[in-house]
């Protein structure tokens, strides 16, 4: 379904820490929400000289959230606004994910890293929905499993770790091939760094099952023009602002 593109100053309505290096900042955008379509992104100012893609993380009356976690100058600058202070937010943009026709169809939830800001909304949307969701999620500690809480409003969730902090020591893959041996028949929702999404993939071609993969990709634009977020699919060489982010995994070189 199209959506219409929003270019709006937005005001920050809140700036919340919820871990080490990790916060969420809410803006008042309605006109982006009456649009938004779970998966998809928005080109942000961030104190520098482009835009930067956010994932929307949730959404609340009139407020539009963003999860991310301060490793530089732009999400610094994003961690550090007061509230009222304005910033310009280009969106909706990309494809997002969809849902399977067949409700009574599982929903597995694959995530890597800060993959994860992406979630919130979309799970929140399909059990609303009335569909069964589960949750797998890798991250580098204990530390880096944010929002685990609010995704368990609406399904299990499962976690795995690099240093085995919490949960199991390991790989996220682990989890998806544990599942997919129990159950191959669920529409699989996928979004992390580039290195975690090929091997999820490949895992997904193992099994002969297609997942829905949310490709995170440095851009300058958000809208097709600069091909800084090229990535080879299908035979071709894709846009990830607009032939995605959300691609199948079937269509993907690994």
């Amino acid at each position: 379904m199209a959506t219409t593109k929003t270019l709006i100053k937005a005001k920050l309505t809140d700036n919340v820490g919820i871990g080490k290096d990790y916060y969420v900042s809410w803006f008042h955008a309605p006109d982006l929400i009456k649009e938004i379509n779970p998966g998809q992104f928005v080109m942000m100012e961030s104190g520098q000289y482009l835009l930067r893609p956010f994932s929307v993380y949730e959404t609340k009356g009139e407020n539009a959230g963003f999860l991310y976690r301060v490793i530089g100058g732009g999400t610094s600058f994003l961690s550090k606004l007061k509230i009222g202070n304005e910033v310009l937010i280009h969106g909706p943009l990309g494809n997002g994910f969809t849902y399977p026709a067949n409700k009574k169809k599982s929903i597995l939830i694959v995530a890597g890293g800060i993959g994860i800001a992406t979630f919130p909304l979309v799970a929140r949307v399909a059990h609303e929905r009335g569909y069964k969701i589960k949750t797998l999620f890798g991250a580098r500690s204990k530390n880096d499993l944010v929002c685990t809480e609010e995704l368990r409003k609406y399904g299990e969730v499962e976690s795995i770790t690099d240093d085995g902090s919490s949960g199991r020591k390991g790989f996220v893959t682990e989890l998806l091939t544990a599942e997919l041996n129990k159950n191959k028949d669920q529409e699989i929702f996928v979004c992390g760094p580039t290195p975690m999404l090929k091997s999820v993939i490949k895992v997904c071609n193992e099994f002969g099952v297609i997942a829905q993969v949310s490709f995170e990709e440095f851009m300058a634009c958000g809208y097709g023009v600069c091909m800084s977020c090229v990535i080879k699919a299908n035979g071709k060489h894709l846009r990830t602002c607009v032939d995605g982010p959300v691609m199948r995994s079937d269509i993907v070189a690994v």
